[in-house]
């Protein structure tokens, strides 16, 4: 059963990326960026969108334990948006066992494996 919903949601959201590629291949950016910035409505949005971005940017940033991680996903967030915030709240998921955990930093690190390399 979960296996279905993992496969579910990650079809949808490569559903929502081939779309989202559809339509931007068809139109000039600075073009619909210029549009969008000319209405009052438009720059509120953006504006809206660059806060929240900040934000969950800074959450990621202060509950992810892997400063190399952090970083990957801040920059997929700033590059794909707040797609990259609904496969961090799921990739979260698998190991939360609270609602706590989901949101808030953990207090132990996850055991990683270390690979050596091999001695000469």
């Amino acid at each position: 059963m979960k296996l279905r919903i993992v496969v579910l949601v990650c079809g949808v959201l490569l559903g929502l990326l081939m779309a989202s590629i559809g339509v931007a291949s068809k139109h000039n950016l600075l073009a619909s960026l210029h549009a969008i910035l000319s209405d009052p409505w438009g720059l509120v949005t953006l504006l809206d969108l660059g806060v929240g971005l900040l934000f969950v940017a800074t959450w990621i940033a202060l509950v992810e334990p892997r400063p190399i991680c952090a970083s990957l996903w801040i920059a997929a967030l700033f590059v794909l948006g707040n797609v990259v915030t609904l496969t961090y709240l799921l990739w979260r998921t698998r190991n939360a066992t609270q609602l706590q955990d989901l949101f808030l930093a953990r207090a132990e690190h996850p055991k990683t494996v270390r690979i050596l390399p091999p001695k000469c």
